[in-house]
């Protein structure tokens, strides 16, 4: 017997386990690599821009009021400052667009909950003839609670309820929403939507109430809680490059029930429309 045999089974396992230790390295090269992380995205964002639009004087009216405003919004991770049509700049949808600070409260794949606070600026005798001698509405405080929901990917309902908080007679609105995002190119983007308004009594007897013993020529009228107004929109939104953006919307609203019977409703069916150009960071 060759005084090497015991060796040969040392090398046989020594083979074997240099062949093991490989294996994996081997075949760590055929493996697809693991997709690369999405860079989180930036906690500061902001818009500037300007919008021209065209609206009734007041609700309800058949005046006509032309504005050049500025539009604009400032993001801060769940933070929000921005002006009524800051927020469309954006990209938030075609829901009730109000100016103020926001706030997200809790947010999910397909759930958001956010508060605001804004100011409400009322309304006077300015606003149109018919108007004059009639209590003003005050500027007031309104705080606001919103919840939205992604039923699919491009159908969406929403819900806000706001509150005047100053006590200036402004009352309680209920706004409800259902909105359906058409993704025309990765530039485009066209949303529809539809929604109804509601408002308690005091909200009721400011905007088209008419309190009895006035100066003016008008019957007293003394408004009940329900559905003032259903509205229908449409937007368009078209990224020009990165950071310029192009938006145009049009939107048509009408009175119903005691809004509708008001002595102030002249023209019960508005429109709206408006274009805006804005410079976006960082999204």
């Amino acid at each position: 017997m060759s005084r090497f045999a015991p060796i040969a089974p040392l090398v046989s396992c020594a083979s074997l386990l240099a062949c093991l230790c490989s294996w994996p390295a081997a075949h760590a090269a055929d493996a697809p690599a693991p997709a690369a992380e999405e860079p989180p995205k930036p906690l500061f964002n902001y818009a500037l821009g300007a919008i021209v639009g065209s609206s009734p004087d007041y609700a309800g009216g058949d005046g006509r009021k032309n504005s050049l405003r500025p539009a604009w919004a400032i993001e801060y991770g769940r933070f929000r400052l921005s002006t009524s049509r800051g927020s469309a700049f954006m990209g938030h949808g075609l829901g009730p667009r109000e100016s103020g600070a926001s706030a997200t409260l809790a947010q999910g794949d397909q759930f958001n909950l956010s508060a605001s606070l804004r100011i409400d600026k009322g309304r006077d005798g300015s606003d149109a003839p018919i108007l004059v001698g009639l209590p003003s509405v005050r500027s007031t405080l309104r705080a606001r609670v919103s919840a939205g929901y992604a039923l699919t990917p491009r159908w969406s309902v929403g819900a806000g309820l706001s509150q005047d908080i100053l006590g200036r007679d402004g009352g309680a609105q209920l706004s409800t929403s259902v909105g359906y995002t058409w993704p025309v190119t990765e530039q485009t983007k066209v949303t529809f939507g539809a929604g109804a308004s509601f408002g308690d009594r005091t909200y009721l007897r400011g905007h088209f109430g008419v309190p009895a013993g006035g100066s003016g020529a008008l019957p007293a009228f003394d408004p009940g809680a329900g559905l003032y107004s259903v509205d229908a929109g449409v937007e368009v939104m078209s990224a020009i490059n990165r950071h310029w953006v192009i938006l145009g919307a049009a939107r048509v609203s009408q009175l119903k029930g005691d809004a509708r019977r008001s002595p102030l409703t002249v023209e019960p069916t508005g429109y709206s429309v408006s274009v805006g150009l804005a410079y976006r960071c960082c999204r």
